[in-house]
C-alpha cells in the first residue's frame, strides 16, 4: 500500500470566494475513482483556507503506479465535465515520510 497526497485548489469566483466542496464529498469521489492498475482503500481529506489536502492510500504494483494512477484519476475529477471541473491538482505526489517507512518522525514533528 503507498500513501499519495493530494492537494487541489478551487477556482476563484467573480466575487473572489472560492467555490467550496466538502471533505466527505470529495473523499468519497476519491474512493470510487477507476484507476489503471491500482485502488484507493482509504482517503482523508482536510479542507483548509486554499482548498482541501488529502492523503490516498492505494494499492498499485509500485510506488510510481499509484502515483501516476491517482495523478490521472485526479485530473479526470478537475477535467471538463468532471465533478471538480475547475479545480487545480496542485500536488499529487508520494508521501515522503511514509515511502521512507517514517511515518512515526512525522507524527512527532
Amino acid at each position: 500500500m503507498y500513501a499519495i497526497r493530494l492537494e487541489l485548489v478551487p477556482p476563484p469566483v467573480a466575487d473572489g470566494c472560492p467555490e467550496a466542496a466538502g471533505a466527505g464529498p470529495v473523499r468519497a469521489l476519491l474512493l470510487r475513482l477507476p484507476l489503471d492498475g491500482a485502488r484507493v482503500c482509504h482517503a482523508r481529506v482536510r479542507e483548509d483556507g486554499s482548498g482541501l489536502g488529502a492523503v490516498c492510500f492505494l494499492t498499485a504494483s509500485s510506488l510510481l503506479a499509484a502515483e501516476w494512477a491517482l495523478r490521472a484519476g485526479a485530473g479526470v475529477l478537475v477535467g471538463p465535465g468532471g465533478p471538480l471541473a475547475g479545480w487545480s491538482v496542485v500536488r499529487c505526489e508520494a508521501d515522503p515520510w511514509f515511502a521512507l517507512g517514517r511515518w512515526q518522525d512525522r507524527a512527532r514533528s
